[in-house]
């Protein structure tokens, strides 16, 4: 167990309006979907250091949900400040929630430790917090041979918004992830395992033969998103253009109504 008895929840993401719906950002996502649907979870959300958090409780532990501000591959800052004043035991107490490409949209997988796969954000945190630490992995998968008329880098594909098709996906890994963070709070990390860990969605080609079947047709696509998403790059301008301590960078803060990155 904590013995602080301090539960840190720490959703990765880039902050400001202009990365709010990108694939980079469901870390914020689910943490938004985490308070949205749990009124009185955490209290207003607040300036702290580089991040900004909500403080609740939750079965006699302290419950502490923080979205970085520092931009993803220097997510580690934040974490070491927020480890370092709570007093939270890496190993029981943390929990980091991210995007995956090895994961399809619609699987949510929590685990413990494992390697980075190229994930800027947790190598940063891996560089300031020394101990394996709790993992909740959602689903984005591979760039696709045709993503925009051609293959580019992986940082153009994190930084672009979700195609429209795969939104109803999406909100579903977001619901299961909100859930499980609830989970691993009351429970920990076992259970979190236990009760998640969701199964991929069906093909969509399975879906539609599945709705054929049945009568009735497969969804039609509801078209994409044709505007690429910001540049490539985690840290705009380098180290210098990250948010400073306390800062928000145009993100009203976290959560349901009014944030930025629900």
């Amino acid at each position: 167990m904590d013995p602080s008895g301090t539960k840190l929840v720490l959703g990765l993401g880039n902050p400001g309006p202009a990365y709010s719906d990108t694939r980079h950002n469901v870390g914020f996502m689910a943490l938004d979907a985490y308070v949205s649907g749990r009124p009185g979870a955490a209290g207003p959300p607040s300036n702290f250091k580089s991040s900004v958090i909500a403080v609740g409780s939750k079965g006699g532990s302290r419950v502490i949900l923080a979205w970085p501000q520092t931009y993803m591959n220097l997510s580690g800052h934040a974490a070491r400040e927020l480890v370092a004043f709570y007093k939270v035991s890496p190993a029981d107490g943390l929990l980091v929630v991210h995007d995956e490409m090895d994961l399809p949209p619609g699987k949510v997988k929590a685990s413990r430790g494992g390697g980075s796969a190229g994930h800027r954000g947790i190598d940063s945190i891996k560089e300031f917090v020394h101990a394996d630490f709790a993992r909740l992995r959602i689903g984005i998968g591979r760039q696709p041979k045709d993503f925009w008329g051609g293959s580019t880098g992986n940082a153009d594909y994190v930084l672009s918004p979700f195609l429209d098709e795969e939104l109803p996906e999406v909100e579903d890994s977001l619901k299961a992830a909100s859930s499980l963070i609830a989970v691993w709070i009351k429970d920990g990390l076992a259970a979190a395992q236990r009760l998640g860990n969701r199964r991929p969605p069906k093909p969509k080609k399975e879906k539609e033969a599945a709705g054929d079947l049945e009568g009735g047709k497969g969804r039609e696509d509801s078209g994409v998103r044709k505007a690429p998403g910001p540049a490539a790059g985690d840290v705009p301008g380098g180290p210098g253009g990250a948010c400073g301590p306390g800062a928000t960078e145009g993100r009203d803060g976290p959560g349901g109504p009014g944030g930025a990155a629900g």
